[in-house]
């Protein structure tokens, strides 16, 4: 975390210190919110903050481990350009023997904005986790939407706490087991306010799909779909599971079916090529798919017959059978920034996209017809916005 700050870092004395641009303060014990309002204030100080503040959101990030807050962070940050916003990040770890909570605040200017964020991050490790809890309020800016990054798994008091407060919850179901897939579910059709980068991730896919039956040769197909089948790198992951049961909500006379595709082979050895000082080099080589991701999602309409593949970057969709011809058309994938997906799902600051609880309830469903395969393959243990 490199803030720049000019100057040495100003000594806290004996109750805080300066962490690198952060100013840090420690408790063994109850957290004293109003020292750490006062290390906010401090932290503005010295860096010009005026004391008129632009503030839209609040955005809270909850992970389980420092690896995946550290991961988070960046496509926080990146989000908060579009969204001024007061970072909260909470960091659970309760399997430490030591029970504490460290206060890091910052204050700092994303990406020359002319604007400042305010970052505060709570790390609690054993018994001091369950206080992190009560201290959300004190942390949030009051009368403005608070939007929670959800990087643990989809239980827990917290997070139960997080639906009945916040305006929106963000999850990666792409991160957990199939069996995740219900209970979250569960949420949502209870009315919860959940989005999920899992859902943004399928994005172009559910485009291109609506993209070549909106071709005006190809409309008279819509209404002849009857079957669609989803296939994977591997063993299925949550994200094939949600595409599936988005064409299942959409097409309900389909039958739809989502299959495991080959493992990816190892890499081959580079062929032979032109030396280094050739004016045209090879193509570098596209990255490899991980485990669970979607190779390819087929729909029949008879007698025409959709394929869409992935293509390194490009989604290549092909139609057959039609009485026009042979049909391709491509669609770029977007490049995979930080805080891109989280960004989309941002669009809607409260509420439910209703297209997704549809969709995700047919994919839990069809999670208890897919063999578990433990945690989701090729995919971090915490999420990444």
């Amino acid at each position: 975390m490199n803030e720049g700050f000019a100057g040495e870092p100003m000594s806290m004395g004996a109750s805080g210190k300066a962490r690198g641009a952060d100013l840090e303060i420690k408790f063994t014990d109850a957290i004293d919110m109003a020292r750490v309002r006062g290390l906010l204030n401090l932290a503005r100080e010295r860096v010009g903050a005026p004391v008129e503040r632009v503030q839209t959101l609040n955005l809270v990030g909850v992970h389980y481990s420092d690896a995946s807050w550290e991961k988070s962070w960046p496509g926080l940050e990146a989000v908060s350009v579009l969204h001024p916003a007061r970072i909260v990040g909470l960091i659970a770890l309760p399997n430490e023997k030591e029970a504490s909570i460290t206060a890091r605040v910052a204050v700092l200017r994303p990406n020359n904005a002319p604007f400042f964020v305010e970052r505060i991050v709570m790390r609690a490790t054993g018994a001091a986790v369950r206080r992190l809890d009560s201290s959300i309020d004190g942390l949030l800016v009051p009368d403005v939407p608070t939007v929670v990054v959800w990087g643990g798994r989809a239980e827990g008091h917290l997070l139960r706490r997080a639906i009945s407060t916040a305006d929106r919850v963000i999850v990666d179901s792409g991160t957990r087991p199939l069996s995740a897939l219900p209970e979250l579910n569960s949420y949502l059709q209870r009315g919860a306010p959940v989005g999920d980068l899992a859902w943004a991730r399928i994005f172009p896919w559910q485009v291109l799909a609506a993209e070549v039956l909106d071709i005006p040769n190809l409309r008279e197909h819509r209404g002849n779909l009857r079957a669609a089948t989803v296939t994977t790198q591997g063993p299925p992951g949550p994200e094939a599971l949600l595409l599936a049961g988005w064409f299942q909500s959409r097409v309900r006379r389909a039958k739809v079916q989502v299959v495991a595709g080959a493992a990816q082979p190892e890499a081959a050895p580079p062929a032979p090529g032109p030396s280094a000082s050739s004016s045209n080099p090879p193509p570098p080589a596209p990255e490899p798919l991980a485990a669970g991701q979607i190779i390819e999602l087929a729909f029949e309409a008879p007698p025409a017959h959709f394929k869409l593949q992935r293509n390194g970057g490009i989604l290549e969709a092909q139609v057959r059978g039609d009485d026009d011809g042979e049909l391709v058309h491509r669609l770029r994938l977007p490049p995979d920034t930080p805080g891109a997906l989280l960004a989309q799902e941002m669009k809607m600051l409260a509420g439910c996209d209703d297209i997704y609880s549809r969709a995700l309830d047919e994919a839990a469903k069809l999670a208890n017809t897919v063999p578990q395969t433990g945690s989701s393959p090729g995919k971090e243990k915490e999420s990444a916005p």
